[in-house]
């Protein structure tokens, strides 16, 4: 689904409208601009505001196809409301479950809204209702137009020439923003500039910033505005300073007050976003270990946390480590998914809209199966939710499949209804651990195929390692070559990143020899990784041994060198309490 993050105040404005004229979108082109009236609350929009909000309406098609797209969404942060307001829309929902409880979805951390819907519901309510009043409220600062949706590819490359950048920059993050605060002024800067030349660039972006012409040149030094998305993504803006360039012009008693104030407030306002997005991943983290006291990390600096598009905080202790890491196979649908490796790792899709795709993100497809592995790590059970699905957008009815071995299936079920946090706890066995998911689209229509996977993550997880035999063993042979203590070390110190838990050690052959004593050999050599690791580590530790011998090859045994990637030794290391 596509995630388009869209201003109430349009929505209510176009009911209000509705209410008491019955224009049609034709007539609103007719008007030029909207007045304020004075007697009514204007939910802290000014002027310029409601005019920039008239006019984005007045260059869509129709009503009717700004609201008609069931791929729009709208995701709001739920302590963005006090607890009376929250009550209150609560209460709505509750008491209007056809009504309210169809058109908005209040889930742990956010409430999500589709306008096409709530249009219907609020009726004659308009911008007079004390519920539109909270909901416009809420939307302040995240508000995104439709018709603004467009692929600004193109767009980004002619401004960029017409800049002289070679990357993107501050000034090209601005005027190309999705929002809708001044958003006729930089687009008609943006047409202007593409019919500019040399010097007349600067002239115009000069003015629009109130800035000195010969300011214009340090300014394209601002980097652009940084992407949030984990908490060693926010600890680096609070560590960020301004361009040297920029830094030493400041100082310069030439430096005019609105390019100091541009520049500074630009860089105080992303710390503080980042400072925000600290508090709430020291939220989450603290939710884990209440959940699991003594788990790998508490009390630690490690792990991380990233949020999705629905602003749900998820704290990993594994960091990085946690997420899928290959895609086994992805059959597209009808019609068609694309774009598979955008599911894989962490999640790297900013809030933006995305009408033609992005390789950032998987989509499924209606009716496509993801099948994703997870490589260096493993989905675990613990306390509360075990798995999260990064989705863009909504949450769109998808099927979860989850497996050992990639052959044999457990069905979790369905997934959907606001939430992406999924408990394999009634389908597990304690100490069992899985390798493999499977994301079935339940034929969800919307903007783009099927459901979009930004990343999917294992919350708890454990830590899977792996080991050439050729490295530790002689062929046919269970004793550890002396040559192997240096990858014996380096495993060591590899398990020791979690101090406590259980070592599930495995070992596999290929198909060379007999079944049975591949077998034997396979538990055997498990055994002597088990008898040294057990002399090297403490006794935090328990250990399992289990031999699988030629039956789980992760390549077809048909050259050499697949023979040689079967012959191994995995270790899990499955944290505990």
């Amino acid at each position: 689904m596509r995630p388009l993050f869209l201003s109430l105040a349009i929505l209510l404005f176009v009911i209000g409208c509705k209410n008491s004229t019955e224009k049609s979108a034709e007539e609103f082109g007719e008007t030029d601009e909207l007045t304020i009236n004075e007697t009514e609350e204007n939910y802290g929009m000014d002027q310029e505001d409601l005019n920039d909000l008239f006019e984005g309406l007045k260059q869509l098609d129709s009503i009717g196809k700004f609201f008609g797209n069931s791929g729009m969404t709208i995701t709001l942060e739920k302590d963005q409301l006090s607890e009376k307001e929250l009550n209150e829309l609560m209460d709505a929902v509750k008491n209007d479950p056809d009504g309210y409880g169809s058109s908005i979805k209040i889930t742990e951390n956010s409430i999500e809204i589709q306008p096409d819907l709530l249009q219907e519901v609020m009726g004659g309510a308009g911008s007079n209702s004390d519920l539109a009043k909270i909901i416009t409220l809420l939307t302040t600062d995240t508000k995104t137009l439709a018709a603004l949706s467009e692929d600004k590819t193109e767009t980004r490359k002619n401004l960029r020439a017409k800049l002289n950048t070679k990357e993107v920059s501050f000034i090209e993050d601005d005027l190309l923003s999705d929002q809708v605060r001044n958003i006729n002024a930089r687009h008609a800067l943006v047409e202007k500039i593409n019919n500019a030349s040399g010097e007349e660039v600067n002239i115009l972006v000069a003015e629009y910033y109130k800035i000195d012409p010969n300011e214009v040149d340090i300014l394209k030094k601002m980097p652009p505005k940084t992407f949030i998305n984990s908490e060693t993504s926010a600890n680096a803006v609070l560590k960020t300073e301004l361009p040297v360039e920029i830094s030493n012009y400041l100082k310069n008693s030439k430096a005019s007050n609105h390019f100091k104030n541009l520049t500074e407030t630009s860089l105080s306002r992303e710390k503080r976003n980042a400072d925000r997005f600290i508090r709430k991943s020291q939220q989450a983290r603290d939710e884990f270990y209440q959940r699991n006291p003594g788990w790998y990390g508490e009390g630690q600096s490690v792990g991380d946390t990233y949020t999705d598009s629905r602003m749900t905080y998820i704290y990993l202790p594994l960091g990085d480590l946690s997420f899928a890491d290959r895609v086994i196979s992805h059959q597209i649908g009808d019609p068609p998914g694309a774009n598979a490796d955008g599911s894989l790792g962490i999640p790297d899709m900013p809030n933006v809209s995305f009408p033609n795709g992005d390789t950032r993100i998987c989509n499924l497809g209606i009716r496509g199966v993801l099948t994703l592995e997870f490589t260096d790590n493993a989905i675990a059970d613990v306390n509360g939710p075990d798995l999260y699905v990064f989705e863009m957008g909504a949450i769109e009815p998808t099927n979860l499949e989850i497996s050992k071995n990639g052959v044999d299936w457990i069905n979790v079920g369905r997934i959907d209804g606001g939430t992406a946090k999924v408990d394999i706890a009634p389908f597990c066995k304690p100490g069992d651990t899985f390798n493999y998911i499977r994301l079935t689209d339940l034929e969800s229509p919307s903007a783009l195929p099927g459901a979009d996977v930004d990343a999917v993550a294992a919350i708890g997880g454990a830590l899977r390692l792996h080991l050439d035999s050729s490295v530790l063993f002689d062929t046919g042979k269970f004793e550890l070559k002396e040559s192997a203590s240096a990858e014996l070390k380096a495993l060591i110190a590899a398990i020791k990143r979690i101090p406590k838990g259980t070592l599930i050690i495995e070992g596999h052959t290929d198909n060379v020899g007999s079944p049975a004593s591949n077998l034997t050999l396979s538990e055997n050599r498990a055994k002597e990784v088990s008898e040294y690791l057990k002399k090297h580590l403490s006794a935090s530790y328990k250990f399992e041994i289990k031999g699988f011998g030629e039956t789980q090859p992760i390549a077809a045994n048909n050259s050499e060198e697949n023979k040689q990637k079967n012959r191994r030794v995995e270790i899990l290391v499955v944290p505990s309490n």
